[in-house]
């Protein structure tokens, strides 16, 4: 092809020299300019569904979402605050409820405002504030409405109490005379009828005399009758108002009781005389005083009680009134907020509809931009086919003949791609000086590869002789072309070159002689499917002769051979066995852990032997989350193992035990003979394990309870078993720990009664349904109260009456005896303070609360806020709080000495009665258990025992009290063996608080009488 031939053909852009940047820079401005103006178009309307969507996301949608949290709110505020105006009750909680709630509106109502300017919705938005507002009115309306009929309530309280004190004292005079005046008629009536009889101390009057005065002394009895009369109906008068509901009826009633107070004034008047004849004059004035105070308090005064009966239909006329105007506004509330919900779903309707329209003709416009570009670039690609296209495929045939510059061609690119000036001639130019450059560097590689392979053969060899594995190579026919030093050190052979030319009987049979052996293989296995020649890698698993262990990996090799790797794995499998046995026991005392004992016993429920009766014993350690608060978790620890070696002591080759966790353990015994084995065996661990443990210096007594269930009665898979077990645990527990109980029937129902008790517990606690009684404690010597003793009281609302001795353990067990300990402290105080101030009051301690350190605080802040002198506060523990021994129980108590408050020995006698107790610590009284004092005055030992206790007690400067007096006789011996305070029924059942200071104003200027119970 000549030069003017090829010319023509070159398109224009050639011709002229354009470089081809410059050409790719012109189609994309082509098609840049043609984008641009379609997308120019599109973005309007784009920018036009982004408005719409803007307004409905910022105005329409808020404003709708508003309303609606407005009704939710409203809804809320109508659930809670209508049953109290139903009741009148609550009305503080439901007065700042509807603050708060007014509040909470108002703000609501502040962020719609631009909402609905910017939504055009100002008009509706006002109308729903102003019905909210006069809802709100009339809601506070009602308030006050009901704290005058609480107010009222009271003041007819105060009416009733007051015309029954009244009414009451006329009614004593009235009777005292009655009972007077029948024995003197009784006397004259005899002399009327006997005249001429003379009686013995009385004058002689003839009959005529004696008959007349006869009908004056009626006379006044009539009188005093008729006025008992009045007095039993005025008395009642509160019940005969109480279904009044009109004011006519009431004014009807008034009228009524106006005669009757009337005619009682006028009846006293006229007994006058009577009074005056035996020298009564202060009881007649007395009583006059009292007509005319019930007058007063029955319908004369301003809180009278038929003035505060007025009061109450006005104010219940008033409250029906105030419900009739809110449920109208209700109703117009309701329709300002629909109005509200209405306009706002229009507006985002009718934003939607907008944004679908100007979306439609984006996406048209959208559409004929991307059709024009299309064409654009339809264009542009068949230029470049010309233009580009072709004359790559031109240098990629030269290319192509790159062999044949290799063998002697001198010209390898074209010349017409070497005349080109754009960046094709460059790129053929580039080219032609590779193609040279390759032909030079041919050379060299072939000699650079020969130095290299023999580089990687002695890499190759040093790699498979310093390998930590042993290895051989086996060729086709069977025999070793290649080991490495690591097998025949394994082997204990002399040199790796011994072993070459082998086969593997041979190689087997040496190692045998050198001591190196397979003793057994323990594990064949495929560790990968086929992968030559149907062959696959197999992995075995060996123990030596010698005791090692060995893995032995089979490869297969393209060329018949295979290529076997052998590595000791003693110390691994050492490894594992470890980590095995950690995984299946207790790391702290070695016993099993929860999965073993699982699979223990489950292996045996599904062996053939599981026909045959065993026992699951399930054990919980008493009293250690004290030891672990107080005395820390690595002395717990310590004593976790020596219980763990005490348990076993307990067993033999039938039982298997586990530590479950915690202070929890199991233990699985084959019953052989019969179950009594097992009243046996769990009584020698309980014994075992309530011995006193002596941990690093800490002297610590704890205990143990069981549950037992029975294979196959009580179960016959081990999750049945522990369940059941774990129910018999729990009944061992609340009939007083340290036993053990076999699993029953109706277990799993007291179990549900012990979390339904939680339950009704920690929601008596929230709704404050406990109430303190007090039982007094009284100086024996002088019959004065000394102080009180707190008692906690529940009263439940279905239950009925629970008794401390079934809650206070629920209590403790679920840890809320903290929270209710200090309720009750806080309590104790506050009523104490309203005593005289020589009067102690006296609360119990749980030691459970002994477990943490807030006890010092509970008792300093109740102290604080009642403002209770300390010296006045009793704190009775019992010497559980000693078992542990504790530096921890030392401090808290003398954090408790120091807040200046006393101590008193509570049950002293009983459980785990110890003089180092009292030696220990200061105790300011010392209680004697109730149990020495039943049988006091026939029981010699208790007689001693008592005697004994007072004795050292008046050595120690310790005060004595005896608990559960009950009879005069007791209070005897007491006085004369010299103790010093008494308490039980013998003084006072425990009462409540109002009680207690009715007690003790009778008492306040005459000492407590010592009498029979019974009396």
């Amino acid at each position: 092809m000549n030069d003017r031939e090829s010319d023509w053909r070159q398109p224009f852009f050639n011709k002229v020299g354009l470089r081809f940047r410059h050409k790719i820079l012109l189609g994309m401005g082509l098609t840049l300019i043609s984008g641009m103006v379609s997308g120019a178009v599109a973005v309007f309307n784009v920018r036009e569904v982004g408005n719409s969507v803007n307004f409905s996301v910022e105005a329409a949608s808020p404003l709708l979402i508003g309303a609606i949290s407005l009704s939710e709110s409203y809804q809320k505020l109508q659930s809670v605050f209508d049953p109290v105006m139903k009741n009148c009750a609550g009305l503080e909680g439901a007065a700042r409820f509807l603050n708060d709630s007014e509040v909470s509106q108002g703000r609501k109502l502040d962020a719609l405002k631009p909402l609905a300017k910017q939504a055009d919705a100002q008009a509706e938005l006002g109308r729903y504030e102003f019905s909210g507002q006069k809802i709100f009115r009339t809601r506070k309306a009602l308030l006050d409405v009901c704290h005058r009929n609480t107010a009222l309530r009271a003041q007819l309280s105060s009416a009733e109490a007051g015309l029954k004190t009244s009414t009451g004292e006329i009614a004593i005079i009235a009777s005292t005379n009655v009972l007077e005046i029948e024995s003197s008629l009784s006397g004259y009536w005899n002399k009327a009828t006997k005249s001429g009889m003379n009686l013995p101390d009385v004058p002689t009057l003839d009959a005529a005399e004696a008959k007349l005065s006869a009908m004056v002394i009626q006379k006044r009895l009539r009188d005093f009758y008729r006025i008992k009369l009045y007095m039993s109906e005025i008395n009642m008068a509160h019940v005969d108002l109480e279904g009044v509901t009109k004011q006519f009826d009431l004014e009807r009633k008034l009228k009524s009781y106006r005669v009757r107070t009337s005619s009682l004034e006028s009846s006293i008047r006229e007994l006058r005389p009577h009074f005056a004849e035996h020298d009564r004059t202060l009881d007649y004035n007395r009583m006059l005083a009292q007509a005319y105070n019930t007058r007063y308090l029955l319908y004369d005064g301003p809180e009278s009680l038929f003035s505060s009966f007025f009061d109450l239909i006005k104010n219940e006329r008033e409250k029906e009134s105030l419900v009739t105007r809110l449920q109208r506004e209700q109703g117009q509330y309701s329709v300002a907020l629909l109005n509200i919900m209405d306009v706002a779903q229009r507006i985002n309707r009718n934003a939607q509809m907008k944004t679908e329209r100007y979306a439609l003709i984006a996406i048209w416009e959208i559409a004929a931009g991307v059709f024009i570009s299309a064409i654009l670039a339809l264009i542009i690609g068949w230029y470049f086919k010309s233009a580009v296209t072709k004359p790559l495929e031109l240098l990629t045939g030269n290319v192509s003949r790159l062999g044949q510059r290799l063998t002697g061609d001198t010209k390898p690119v074209d010349e017409v791609l070497l005349k080109r000036g754009d960046e094709i001639g460059d790129l053929a130019n580039q080219f032609a000086q590779t193609f040279q450059a390759l032909a030079d560097a041919r050379l060299q590689l072939q000699e650079a590869s020969q130095a290299e392979i023999a580089m990687q053969r002695d890499r190759l060899h040093g790699a498979i002789e310093n390998m930590p594995q042993g290895l051989y190579m086996l060729d086709a026919t069977g025999r070793i072309v290649v080991a490495n030093r690591q097998l025949a050190s394994h082997y204990h052979l002399g040199s790796a070159n011994e072993i070459q030319g082998m086969t593997v009987p041979d190689f087997i049979a040496l190692c045998r002689s050198k001591g190196a052996g397979v003793r057994k293989v323990i594990s064949d296995e495929v560790v990968s499917p086929a992968i030559v020649d149907g062959r696959s890698t197999k992995q075995r698993l060996v123990e030596l002769d010698d005791g090692r262990f060995m893995t032995m990996t089979v490869m297969p090799l393209a060329d018949g051979g295979y290529v076997v790797t052998h590595e000791d794995i003693t110390e691994k499998k050492s490894a594992d066995d470890r980590i095995a046995h950690l995984a299946l026991h207790d790391s702290l005392t070695g016993l099993a852990n929860r999965t073993l004992f699982r699979n223990h016993v489950a292996r045996y429920l599904e062996s053939g032997s599981s026909s045959r009766q065993a026992a699951l014993l399930f054990l919980d350690l008493d009293r250690f989350k004290i030891v672990n608060d107080t005395l820390g978790h690595p002395i717990g620890d310590a004593l976790l193992v020596e219980v763990a070696n005490r348990l076993k002591s307990c067993l033999n080759e039938d039982s298997f035990a586990a530590r479950l966790g915690g202070d929890e353990f199991a233990v699985f015994h084959v019953i052989k003979e019969n179950e009594s084995c097992i009243d046996t065996l769990s009584s020698e661990i309980i014994r075992k394990i309530s011995e006193p443990f002596d941990i690093c210096g800490h002297h610590i007594n704890i205990g143990t309870s069981i549950g037992v269930a029975i294979h196959p009665r009580d179960g016959n898979d081990p999750d049945e078993l522990l369940k059941n077990a774990d129910l018999a645990l729990y009944c061992a527990k609340q009939e007083g720990r340290g036993q053990f109980r076999f699993f029953e029937a109706d277990m799993d129902r007291r179990m549900r009664d012990f979390q339904a008790m939680e339950r009704d517990l920690r929601e008596a606690i929230q709704l404050n349904q406990f109430e303190l009684y007090f039982q007094p404690m009284v100086h024996i010597a002088s019959g004065s109260i000394s102080g009180y003793e707190a008692l906690v009281r529940w009263h439940h609302p279905t239950r009925g009456f629970v008794s401390p001795a079934d809650f206070i353990p629920v209590a403790e067990e679920a840890g809320l005896i903290h929270e209710l300990g200090s309720w009750i402290l806080d309590e104790a105080c506050r009523i104490a303070m309203t005593w005289p101030s020589h009067i102690v009051v006296s609360v119990n301690i749980s030691p459970i609360q002994f477990g943490g350190v807030g006890l010092p605080l509970a008792v300093a802040s109740a102290l604080s806020k009642s403002g209770l002198p300390c010296e006045r506060l009793m704190l009775e523990i019992t010497e559980g709080v000693f078992l542990n021994d504790s530096d921890h129980t030392m401090m808290i108590l003398a954090q408790l000495k120091a807040l200046g408050v006393s101590f008193a020995m509570d049950d002293f006698g009983t459980g785990y009665s110890s003089l180092s107790y009292i030696r220990k610590f200061p105790f300011d009284r010392i209680k004697i258990d109730q149990s020495f004092l039943r049988d006091l005055s026939d029981n010699p030992e208790s007689l001693a025992i008592v005697r004994a206790v007072t004795n050292l007690c008046r050595d120690l400067g310790m005060k004595t009290t005896a608990e559960g007096v009950e009879t005069i006789e007791q209070v005897t011996i007491l006085q004369r063996l010299g103790c010093g305070y008494a308490q039980g029924y013998h003084f006072g059942r425990p009462m409540t608080a109002s009680a207690v200071l009715e007690q003790l104003a009778d008492v306040a200027h005459r000492p407590l009488k010592v009498v029979s119970s019974h009396s």
